[in-house]
């Protein structure tokens, strides 16, 4: 299956924009916005991966992150050079777009994964959610757009 990735570049970042979809650990198929974050200045490069309302809720990223990953990294780690698995960090991204009923703020978590050469592996234990000041922060540093505007810019309004 061919994926369409958006490639945006600004002064503070170039970001890898795709769609992913994987079998769920459950058994059905998922699907989350993915997108691989090179800052400009250097820093860790990071994977946000964004929980779309499309997903039953049983589906969702939190209950098969690894999986998630291992889906999104076989797209985006043919875009940049340099970023081996073990390095970017990894990131829940949920809000008002991850439900039908959106009621919750926008939230990010900071996911640790192991990776064995094939596969990512983790846990809820690795997860850890970041405050909003400190997401905010993350949001302005790398100038994502809106996973609405980016899942249409992909054809998935």
């Amino acid at each position: 299956m061919t994926h369409r990735i958006l490639r945006d570049e600004t002064a503070q970042a170039v970001v890898h924009t795709t769609l992913v979809s994987w079998q769920h650990a459950l058994g059905r198929d998922g699907v989350c916005l993915a997108r691989l974050v090179q800052p400009s200045d250097g820093t860790t490069a990071a994977i946000v991966l964004s929980e779309v309302a499309q997903n039953p809720d049983a589906l969702g990223i939190t209950s098969d992150f690894p999986g998630a990953a291992t889906a999104a990294w076989t797209i985006l780690a043919e875009q940049p050079a340099g970023v081996a698995p073990t390095h970017p960090t990894w990131f829940a991204h949920h809000g008002p777009f991850s439900s039908y009923d959106p009621t919750g703020p926008e939230t990010l978590t900071e996911v640790t994964l192991s990776h064995d050469g094939a596969h990512f592996e983790g846990d809820l234990t690795g997860h850890r959610l970041l405050e909003k000041t400190s997401a905010d922060e993350l949001f302005a540093a790398w100038r994502l757009e809106p996973v609405d505007e980016a899942l249409a810019r992909l054809g998935r309004a």
